[in-house]
């Protein structure tokens, strides 16, 4: 059951509610309940388990702040035991104990120890100085026994015999030792011979492979040699059989020319035709005579036409002629199908350069309109960038004119600022009071300051205005007659023909001789002040009434 302070927290006193209103409020508030229980166990749990990592840790962190109190108070264990890890005894000896305690035994150890070296040594000591004794003795008596008794005792005879046998196995030890080295040094030996004799053996059979091929190659070189040979005796024999036949051939061909020759040279006389005598005599001339002169003479034409050919074919024997004519006939008609290629090329060339000067008069013609329209544009912009190159030259030098005068009125402030410089100025006393005033004047001009060039034009403009004002004022407040007035002007006028006369050039006048300087008198109202009164006066007379007329659109 809820509390009664839950029931008036909750407002459970109204008289309208009903038990079901009620049970659904607790079952509502048994939910919240739950939920907050839950909630709250589930803080619980995490923060039992943050409390537990943190007992855990600090857990941790007690037991290494242990070691590390232990080892500041009773030594480091672990270094003890990783120093004795090489000794057993030590290790068992000292486990778990404290290194003061450890280094004061072992401190102990090593005192009793040295100390029972020292009594060794001292042990040691008389025990060499007994022997030493007892060696005299011996040698005492030995030299007793061999020199008073005589002869070998038992013993001596043994331990000679026993000497002699060692002594002998010594020797062959030795002998066999000799023998094992000396037999190392044949087996070392003869392993070189074999890897070298092993060389030799494997060249020797490489050498007898090659040698075998070698004779292999022989052999059947040989047997082609052999072949060949017969096969050039069989073709030599036959040759020599044709041979024999065309000599025989060529032995009768030579009798039938020969016979051939000698029947010629027989009816050589009959064959050659006579003219016809005009004379007697002639018809009487011996037959033989006439022969003989008339073959001579033909001979001596044919040589004369032989040698007329030998000189234009330019050869060397009557029997070239031939041959070199064969050979001109040959280029001649080698260069004459030449000509006829070359000629049909060069039609053909002949032919497209016609057809290229026909494309190019076409191609003037299509382009033409294009050309034209091209060369307007070219001459258009040529003359706009003469224009645009005028117009930058007179540019150019309206500025330098510009600058000039730009510089003049620069310079032109500047001297009327230097002028102005003592307006507002207090009155400073001179250097030099018992000097003459010629002289002083002169020391003024001489010791004048250099002034200071400024470069500001409107600063310069608006100090000059300024300092003119000043001027002005003090002018106002000043009685001027009539002919200060009139002196003034006059001097003021004078001061511009002259600057117009030293600007005066090819009839023309400079700007800067033409500019006049508007005094400001602060009684006189300006331009804008008068404007804006205007203004004023105009605005206090429009009625709110009246509407403005506004223009008609067009």
């Amino acid at each position: 059951m809820l509390s009664a302070a839950k029931v008036r927290i909750h407002g459970m006193q109204d008289e309208n509610w009903v038990i079901k209103d009620k049970i659904n409020q607790y079952r509502g508030l048994i939910k919240l309940y739950e939920r907050d229980r839950k909630i709250h166990e589930g803080d619980l749990a995490k923060q039992k388990k943050r409390y537990s990592r943190d007992i855990r840790q600090l857990r941790k962190d007690i037991t290494d702040k242990r070691e590390e109190l232990g080892v500041a108070v009773y030594g480091d264990k672990q270094f003890l035991r990783n120093a004795f890890q090489e000794h057993r005894r030590l290790q068992l000896t000292y486990m778990n104990s404290q290194a003061d305690k450890v280094l004061e035994s072992i401190h102990q150890e090593n005192f009793n120890k040295r100390k029972q070296l020292d009594r060794i040594r001292y042990t040691k000591k008389k025990k060499m100085e007994q022997f030493r004794l007892t060696q005299l003795e011996a040698a005492e008596l030995r030299d007793r026994i061999l020199y008073e008794v005589g002869g070998k005792l038992p013993p001596e005879k043994k331990e000679q015999a026993v000497a002699n046998y060692v002594q002998r196995a010594n020797i062959k030890k030795n002998a066999a030792l000799a023998i094992k080295v000396m037999y190392k040094k044949i087996l070392d030996i003869l392993k070189k011979d074999s890897s070298y004799f092993t060389v030799v053996l494997e060249a020797l059979k490489l050498d007898c492979r090659a040698q075998g091929r070698c004779l292999m190659g022989a052999t059947e070189m040989g047997q082609l040699a052999m072949e060949y040979l017969d096969d050039r005796k069989f073709e030599f024999s036959k040759l020599e059989k044709e041979i024999k036949a065309n000599m025989k051939e060529r032995e009768r061909t030579l009798k039938l020319a020969r016979r051939e020759v000698a029947f010629l040279t027989d009816s050589f006389p009959n064959l050659i035709r006579k003219e016809e005598a005009t004379n007697l005599d002639d018809l009487y001339e011996n037959e033989d005579t006439g022969s003989k002169r008339s073959v001579h003479w033909e001979l001596e034409e044919v040589m004369s036409i032989c040698k007329r050919l030998q000189k234009a074919t330019l050869v060397s024997t009557f029997d070239q002629i031939l041959s070199r004519l064969k050979e001109q006939r040959y280029q001649t008609d080698r260069l004459t199908l030449a000509l006829n290629i070359n000629s049909q090329k060069r039609d053909a060339l002949l032919d497209d350069r016609k057809h290229a000067i026909m494309m190019l008069d076409s191609l003037k013609n299509v382009g033409q309109e294009a050309t034209a329209e091209y060369l307007i544009n070219k001459k258009q912009l040529q003359a706009q960038i003469d224009a645009e190159k005028r117009e930058e030259i007179e540019l150019s030098k309206k500025l330098d004119a510009r600058g000039r005068i730009f510089i003049e009125l620069r310079t032109s402030l500047q001297q009327i600022n230097e002028l102005l410089s003592t307006v507002g100025a207090p009155n400073a006393p001179r250097p030099y009071d018992d000097v003459p005033p010629a002289l002083q004047y002169a020391l003024e001009d001489v010791l004048q300051a250099v002034p200071e060039v400024e470069a500001d034009f409107d600063k310069l403009l608006a100090t000059a205005k300024q300092k003119l004002n000043v001027l002005m004022q003090a002018i106002t407040k000043m009685e001027v007659t009539e002919e200060i007035r009139a002196q003034a002007h006059q001097f003021y006028h004078q001061i511009l023909a002259r600057v117009m006369r030293e600007n005066y050039k090819d009839e023309a006048v400079a700007e800067g001789g033409l500019i006049e300087f508007e005094m400001e008198d602060p009684n006189v109202p300006s331009h804008a002040i008068i404007k804006l009164r205007s203004k004023q006066l105009v605005e206090a007379q429009v009625s709110e009434f009246d509407v403005p007329d506004v223009p008609q659109r067009k």
